[in-house]
């Protein structure tokens, strides 16, 4: 299964097209709106996470189902590490927003269930 998806250069001045992205495909998915403003975080720790790693490019993409909603990440480069002046991982902060995470290398999945 695969939804929109988009594909930049790990830029940190791509952050707001990946926020806007995220923010218009998951409006359009009819996501609640405090996962929308989670999910604008999200992305711009996973955009922080790849320029880091020195990955060249970063690809979001968001799939809807019956259920919810999943965002897949690939190019993250290293989000379990510790970045110098940061108090926390970006894996962590992640994983205190969404239910489910699941990291594998440079690739990342953000899963939620929306519906009761």
């Amino acid at each position: 299964m695969s939804g929109p998806a988009v594909d930049v250069p790990t830029d940190p001045r791509m952050g707001v097209t990946l926020r806007a992205f995220v923010t218009a495909v998951a409006n359009d998915l009819g996501v609640p709106a405090e996962q929308v403003e989670d999910l604008a975080l999200a992305v711009s720790e996973l955009l922080a996470s790849a320029v880091e790693g020195g990955s060249p490019r970063l690809r979001i993409e968001m799939i809807a189902d019956d259920e919810g909603w999943t965002l897949r990440a690939d190019g993250i480069g290293d989000v379990g590490a510790e970045p110098a002046g940061l108090p926390y991982r970006r894996v962590d902060l992640l994983m205190g927003l969404f239910p489910s995470v699941s990291v594998d290398g440079s690739n990342a999945t953000i899963r939620s269930i929306t519906t009761a």
